[in-house]
């Protein structure tokens, strides 16, 4: 079993846009690997289960991506491009 967490400390308006991101891929669980979001004080917790390394890495980066992909949107938000 592979498992770690993920914390995102960020004002809440952008911990929402982080769990809006994510949120629609927590519910696509496999029986080898998943995640579950926790909204906490200051930021967002992100649990991640895998049976094996396969699974971990596949879903660690799919992750990664999501989280870049909001990251770069906040960035062009604030400073326009």
């Amino acid at each position: 079993m592979f498992s770690s967490q993920i914390e995102i400390k960020a004002p809440k308006e952008e911990v929402e846009s982080y769990f809006k991101a994510l949120e629609p891929e927590e519910g696509f669980k496999t029986e080898r690997a998943g995640y579950k979001l926790k909204k906490a004080k200051g930021g967002l917790l992100i649990e991640i289960k895998a049976e094996d390394a396969n699974a971990f890495r596949a879903v660690t980066n799919t992750i990664a991506g999501l989280i870049s992909i909001v990251e770069k949107t906040i960035k062009e938000a604030k400073h326009g491009r």
